[in-house]
C-alpha cells in the first residue's frame, strides 16, 4: 500500500495537527467552570468519550510510538551512509528513494518492514510475514523460495527452485486476503491531459489499484494464471502449479533459461534474419497476451531470454496489465513505458505495447545499451533517429517511426489494415520479417579502373562489369557479375585473347537462368546455391579455354601463343562467389581482414605452397610469372572455385597482377580499411595511383566492390 498523501502518515500526523489546533483554541476562551468529580469507573468499563477526543488522542499516541520506533532505528549521525541499492536487473545504483530503475525500468522490491499487529488480529497473517515464513521451509516438500525479485500491489515474484527435478522456478505468491484489503485502497492517480507538462523522470508516479481482466481480480494468482494458459505461447513462462498453503497462494511458473537477448543480439555470428526473427516471435507472444485479455507495460531486452533452441522467452511477467487498462492502474513509468499508459491509463490499449516494442528495438539495433534520459527530447518523445544516425536504414527508420513515437495514432496499423489488425502487431510481425530479410543485403559500391601503366605501350587487360538491383515489393536485390582478363603473349595477340576469352563467358553466363536479373529477366526465387554458381563459372571458364585455344590454332582466328588469365566474379547483396585461371587474383576483406580468396596458378606459387621456397623468396623469384595454366595454352583447364559470405564493412578487389606486382597485400589491406575506406571509387584510383608512381611496368586493372 502506498504511504503518499492520503496514506498512514498522512492520517497520524493529521490526528496530531487536529489535536495541536484544539490546544491553541482552548488556551484562547476563557477558563470554564468547576465540575463536579465524577465518580469512580470500574477499570472494565470504557470512558465516556468527549467528541471523539479520546479516540483522537489515542491515535496519536499511537503515532507518537511509531515516530519513536523509527527514531530509535534510525542510524547514528556519525555512522557511514548506506550504499544505492542496486538494480537486480542491470546492476544500476537505485537514485534516491525512486520506486524503478531509471535505466531499465526494473521495479525494486518493496523495503522496510511492516509494524507487527496485536497478537490474536487478522492483520497479523500478512503476506510478508507469512511468506518469509514459509522461505524457511519447502513449499508442497518440493519448491523453496529464493530472492524476492518484484513486488506489485501484493503479489510477490520470488526466484525459486524446484527440487524434484533441480530446475529454477519462479515462484508467484500472494496472501490469500491480499485482493480484499488491497481493494480500500483509496484512486491516487488523476488523468493528465496531453497539452500539459509531462512528469520529469525522476517523479515517482502514484499509484492505486485496479480490479479487472480475466480469471477475477487483477493482480492475482487466479488472474495471471487463466492469462498465461488462454495465451498459450511459446515465448510465454509455463505454468507448472498452483497451490495454497499458510495462508498464501502460489504460482510455480517456468523459469525460461538462456542467454539475455542484449548478449544474443550483440553476437557477430548471428545474422539479422535470426535476430529478427527473435523479436517476431516476441511479437506474435505480445499479440497472444492480447487477445487473452492483456499488455506488458515495459517488453525490455533484460527480460527476454534465448534458449539454446534459438526460442525467445519473456522471463518477468511482471509488468502485466489488463485489458481493458483501469483508469486508476499503478504504472511504473519506465523510459520504456507508453505516454498514454502515463496520461491517462484508461485510454490506453494493445497498441500502447507498439511503443515499449520500438523502445526496445531501438535499444537493441542502434544504442546498444538501456534508453537514457538523453534519448529523448523531451518526456516521451525521441529524439529523431536520422538526428543521431542519418544513414540508418531506411525501413528501419519507418519501423521505428511506426513504433516507437508519442503519438498512438501514428503507430501501426497503417489505414489499410486498421479493420483487420487493430492492435497494428500484424503489421510489426510482417514489416520485422521484411527487416530480417533486407539488413543482412549489402549495398554494393563498385568502381573500375585500368591504366597501361608507365612501360607498355599497349593495354592487353581487358574489364567487363554487369550491375543489376531489382525489387519486388519490400524485396530489394542487387547484384554483379566481374570478368577480368589480363592477356599474355605480347605481339601475339594478348590483347585479342583477352577479349575472345572476356566474351565468350559473358554470353555463356547470361544464357543461364541464375543470372537473368543481369539482362533484364525475372530473377530466380529459389534459394541461393553457392556450388551451383561455382558449376557454372566453372563450364564458363572451360567452353572461353577452349575457344581460344581453337581460334589460336586457326589461321585468321587469332596467333598461336596467345592466351591469357581469367578472373569470373558474382557478388550479391550476401555472397562473392569466383571462378579462377591464372595469376590475376580476387582478395575479400571480411570483418577488417584481408583474404585472398584465389590461389596464384604459377611454378613460384606451387613451390611455395610445397615448402620449397618462403613468401620473401617468392616475391624476388625470376620466374614468378612463369603460369602453370592460362585459358588458350591447353585443350583444357582446372578452374580454381571459392565462395564466401559478404556483409556491410566487407570489400571485393579483383584485379591483374599490374596491380600486385607493385603492392603487397598489407598495403592493400591498409589502403581498403583506413585510408579509403568510404569510397570504392577513392579507393580504386589511389591504389591505381600508387602502381603508377611505383613504375607500373605492365597494365594494371582492378574492380573494387565496397558493401555498405
Amino acid at each position: 500500500m502506498s504511504e503518499s498523501k492520503g496514506g498512514l502518515w498522512a492520517r497520524l500526523f493529521g490526528a496530531r495537527d487536529e489535536e495541536e489546533k484544539r490546544d491553541e483554541a482552548a488556551k484562547q476562551e476563557p477558563p470554564a467552570a468547576p465540575v463536579a468529580e465524577a465518580p469512580p469507573v470500574e477499570e472494565s468499563a470504557p470512558a465516556p468519550e468527549a467528541n471523539g477526543a479520546a479516540v483522537a488522542e489515542e491515535v496519536v499516541e499511537e503515532a507518537a510510538e511509531v515516530v519513536e520506533e523509527v527514531e530509535e532505528a534510525a542510524p547514528a549521525e556519525d555512522a557511514a551512509p548506506a550504499a544505492p541499492q542496486p538494480c537486480q536487473a542491470c546492476g544500476t545504483p537505485r537514485k534516491g528513494t525512486l520506486a524503478f530503475c531509471e535505466d531499465c525500468g526494473f521495479m525494486f522490491p518493496a523495503q522496510g518492514t511492516v509494524p507487527a499487529a496485536k497478537p490474536g488480529s487478522k492483520a497479523s497473517a500478512t503476506p510478508e510475514a507469512s511468506m518469509a515464513a514459509n522461505s524457511a521451509t519447502r513449499l508442497q516438500n518440493r519448491y523453496e523460495l529464493g530472492t524476492l525479485v518484484n513486488e506489485r500491489q501484493g503479489v510477490h515474484r520470488y526466484l525459486g527452485v524446484d527440487h524434484t527435478t533441480g530446475v529454477g522456478v519462479v515462484i508467484v505468491a500472494a496472501a490469500v486476503e491480499a485482493i480484499a484489503v488491497a481493494e480500500d485502497i483509496p484512486v491516487a492517480a488523476a488523468a493528465v491531459a496531453d497539452d500539459d507538462i509531462m512528469p520529469g523522470f525522476d517523479d515517482e508516479i502514484p499509484v492505486a489499484m485496479a480490479v479487472g481482466g480475466a480469471g477475477g481480480a487483477w493482480p492475482s494468482i487466479a488472474w495471471e494464471k487463466e492469462l498465461i494458459e488462454k495465451a498459450k505461447h511459446p515465448s510465454l513462462p509455463k505454468v507448472l502449479a498452483q497451490f495454497a498453503e499458510n495462508d498464501t497462494e502460489y504460482l510455480v511458473l517456468e523459469r525460461p533459461l538462456g542467454e539475455v537477448l542484449w548478449d544474443a543480439w550483440d553476437n557477430p555470428d548471428v545474422d539479422a534474419r535470426t535476430r529478427y526473427g527473435w523479436l517476431q516471435q516476441i511479437a506474435a507472444g505480445m499479440e497472444a497476451l492480447h487477445k487473452a485479455g492483456a499488455i506488458i507495460e515495459g517488453i525490455r531486452p533484460d527480460i527476454i531470454a534465448v534458449g539454446t533452441d534459438g526460442v525467445p522467452r519473456i522471463t518477468d511477467l511482471s509488468d502485466l496489465l489488463p485489458l481493458p487498462v483501469p483508469a486508476n492502474a499503478p504504472i511504473k513509468a519506465s523510459l520504456y513505458t507508453a505516454p498514454e499508459l502515463v496520461m491517462s491509463p484508461g485510454t490506453a490499449e494493445a497498441k500502447s505495447d507498439l511503443y515499449s516494442f520500438g523502445a526496445m528495438l531501438y535499444s537493441l539495433e542502434y544504442l546498444h545499451h538501456p534508453l537514457e534520459q538523453k534519448d529523448f527530447e523531451k518526456p516521451y518523445t525521441p529524439l529523431q533517429i536520422t538526428e543521431r544516425f542519418p544513414d540508418v536504414h531506411p525501413l528501419f527508420l519507418r519501423l521505428i517511426n511506426k513504433t516507437f513515437t508519442r503519438e498512438p495514432f501514428t503507430r501501426f496499423p497503417t489505414d489499410e489494415m486498421t479493420k483487420t489488425d487493430p492492435s497494428g502487431f500484424g503489421e510489426l510481425i510482417k514489416t520485422l520479417g521484411v527487416c530480417g530479410r533486407a539488413f543482412d543485403e549489402v549495398r554494393l559500391d563498385i568502381a573500375a579502373w585500368t591504366t597501361t601503366g608507365m612501360v607498355r605501350t599497349g593495354n592487353e587487360d581487358a574489364l567487363t562489369v554487369l550491375h543489376g538491383v531489382d525489387t519486388r515489393q519490400d524485396d530489394l536485390s542487387e547484384y554483379a557479375m566481374i570478368l577480368l582478363c589480363d592477356g599474355m603473349g605480347g605481339y601475339d595477340a594478348g590483347e585479342v585473347a583477352a577479349a575472345m576469352c572476356l566474351n565468350e563467358m559473358r554470353k555463356f553466363l547470361l544464357a543461364h537462368p541464375i543470372f537473368a536479373g543481369l539482362v533484364g529477366r525475372e530473377p530466380p526465387k529459389e534459394p541461393f546455391d553457392a556450388k551451383k554458381y561455382m558449376d557454372v563459372m566453372r563450364d564458363a571458364l572451360k567452353h572461353a579455354n577452349k575457344e581460344v585455344y581453337t581460334a589460336s590454332r586457326t589461321p585468321g582466328k587469332g596467333k598461336r601463343g596467345m592466351g591469357c588469365t581469367a578472373e569470373c566474379v558474382y557478388v550479391d547483396s550476401r555472397n562473392v562467389v569466383a571462378g579462377h585461371v591464372g595469376d590475376s587474383r580476387v582478395y575479400h576483406i571480411h570483418r577488417g581482414r584481408l583474404i585472398q580468396l584465389t590461389k596464384d596458378q604459377t611454378l613460384v606459387a606451387r613451390l611455395v605452397e610445397l615448402g620449397r621456397l618462403t613468401e620473401e623468396e617468392a616475391e624476388n623469384h625470376p620466374d614468378k610469372n612463369q603460369l602453370q595454366q592460362a585459358i588458350g595454352g591447353q585443350p583444357d583447364v582446372l578452374p580454381g572455385l571459392y565462395s564466401g559470405r559478404m556483409m556491410r564493412g566487407d570489400w571485393v578487389l579483383v584485379c591483374s597482377d599490374g596491380l600486385t606486382n607493385h603492392i603487397t597485400n598489407k598495403e592493400l589491406e591498409t589502403m581498403l580499411t583506413r585510408e579509403a575506406a568510404n569510397s570504392a571509387e577513392e579507393a580504386a584510383r589511389r591504389l591505381l595511383n600508387l602502381v603508377n608512381l611505383r613504375g607500373a611496368t605492365d597494365n594494371a586493372t582492378i574492380v573494387v566492390v565496397r558493401a555498405s
